[in-house]
């Protein structure tokens, strides 16, 4: 599809903004792809998650169950830049056969970043910067492990017209405080059946620098945000993008499935979540 672009009769700018509101739609958490300056995406998710497994050496551990609410947003500056951001409330039971039962809710980590397109031709070609920030819990909260992180992508993207698009993001998070830096990747396939009907799936993983200031295998109160760890999710979404001809124009409905499957210190479980998108 991007080959296209090199010879179709229509403006470039225009072919470029509905390639990427296309793949946004599509691609709900970024994705290489960066709209024109006044379009956007946002994304409203609904997540259950239960886990019964843990990844790494926890023998009191029981269960962890979650409930959660994610606000995913993107915005086209113009000049090929983008803001986005994402917000997640988190309510949690985790029990432990020693320790007991422990819980909390509540509003967890801001996430803010920017993107830069460089190119769309023969692939895309992007970069971003995001700052992750716990202004909004304390420390005793249990809802993140209240440090700032810093993180550095490089995002590619591809079209391949009726088969679809792929994408690759390759990253490296710094992370204040105890936790330990990491190594962050992510692959991407993703096609419509028609102008409603997608799918897509992704791997997204995190391989830790192991350099975090507490020992290795340290278990964090909340399992769900440890200090140091490796671990691979596999995604699967399905969605549904309403006719424009309605007033439901530019809204759509997902349903994602997500699990761990190799990873060191981590919960290991199954996320469903039901999503509600906006293109604009």
């Amino acid at each position: 599809m991007t080959n296209k672009l090199t010879h179709t009769k229509f403006p470039i700018k225009t072919t470029l903004a509905a390639l990427s509101l296309m793949f946004v739609s599509a691609n709900s958490m970024a994705g290489a792809w960066v709209g024109e300056k006044g379009t956007g995406y946002t994304k409203i998710g609904f997540s259950t998650y239960e886990a019964n497994g843990y990844r790494g050496n926890n023998p009191s551990f029981d269960n962890f169950e979650s409930n959660s609410i994610s606000f995913y947003g993107e915005y086209g500056l113009g000049n090929s830049f983008s803001l986005f951001g994402s917000l997640l409330h988190q309510s949690y039971d985790q029990v432990d056969t020693v320790l007991g039962k422990s819980s909390s809710s509540g509003l967890g980590d801001v996430e803010l970043g920017l993107r830069y397109q460089w190119q769309a031709d023969p692939f895309v070609l992007s970069t971003s910067f995001l700052v992750k920030s716990p202004f909004l819990y304390d420390a005793d909260d249990g809802l993140g492990n209240n440090q700032t992180d810093y993180e550095a992508k490089i995002l590619l993207g591809k079209g391949l017209d009726k088969f679809g698009y792929v994408g690759a993001e390759f990253g490296y998070r710094l992370r204040t405080g105890e936790p330990s830096d990491e190594y962050r990747y992510l692959l991407e396939y993703g096609f419509s059946v028609n102008e409603n009907l997608y799918f897509r799936t992704k791997l997204d993983g995190i391989l830790s620098a192991n350099n975090s200031d507490v020992a290795p295998g340290s278990l964090s109160g909340n399992l769900s945000n440890p200090f140091e760890f490796d671990s691979g999710k596999l995604e699967f979404t399905t969605g549904w993008n309403f006719d424009k001809s309605t007033a439901l124009k530019g809204f759509g409905l997902e349903v994602t499935y997500t699990r761990e499957i190799y990873g060191e210190n981590i919960l290991e479980g199954n996320t469903i979540q039901l999503g509600l998108t906006k293109v604009f």
